[in-house]
């Protein structure tokens, strides 16, 4: 993983310094809001699945403001969904984006078995102080854990079209539950209608 936000910042000061780039103060302010506001996002795959599963979500969310930078999906060498081995991974995975970006934490946009991985890291590993927002699209959220642990963001899409992932486990207590109707199991990758949730709940 690399950054390259440090050689963007210094062509920003060397223009500033030259005069050549002058920013409003209103313009240096929403600059600034926007900066503080947006954290790196992990993007977790379920069984069977890949980091590029998420091409579609990863297009959506730099039109939104993300630079590629931002955004970090794991491949579990497990794609079995195994709980154990992924949360640990996933642990590692974080903290190198924490130490990479400088961050304080990240958000998570978790498909899947990618739901409970994440749900059995924050509850499990004390992942929690690592974490602010969490989306799950068609999580196995209750394989993880029965409810949202206390200090995160957590919010919980799923279909009444999913044939893959039962609502039922995708429901979990203290989260912001949103059903939507008529988008498979997959499709929760590619919708827009969804995508256009996910930066909703980013926010």
């Amino acid at each position: 993983m690399k950054i390259i936000r440090l050689s963007c910042s210094w062509t920003l000061a060397l223009l500033l310094t030259l005069g050549i780039l002058l920013p409003t103060e209103a313009g240096a302010e929403e600059a600034s809001v926007g900066a503080a506001s947006q954290k790196p996002v992990v993007l977790v795959h379920g069984i069977g699945g890949a980091g590029y599963n998420f091409a579609s979500i990863e297009r959506k969310l730099r039109g939104s403001g993300y630079a590629s930078s931002d955004l970090y999906a794991i491949d579990f060498r497990d794609r079995s969904g195994n709980n154990g081995r992924n949360s640990s991974q996933l642990q590692g995975f974080i903290d190198d984006v924490l130490s990479e970006t400088g961050a304080d934490q990240v958000d998570i946009i978790a498909h899947s078995m990618g739901g409970s991985n994440t749900l059995y890291y924050l509850t499990r590993l004390g992942g929690v102080d690592n974490v602010d927002k969490v989306i799950t699209l068609g999580g196995a959220n209750r394989l993880g854990a029965t409810s949202v642990p206390n200090g995160i963001d957590f919010t919980s899409i799923y279909s009444s079209s999913d044939l893959i992932v039962s609502n039922s486990l995708s429901r979990i207590n203290g989260a912001n539950n949103i059903h939507v109707t008529g988008v498979t199991h997959l499709a929760l990758l590619t919708n827009s209608r969804v995508q256009d949730l996910i930066v909703e709940n980013l926010q």
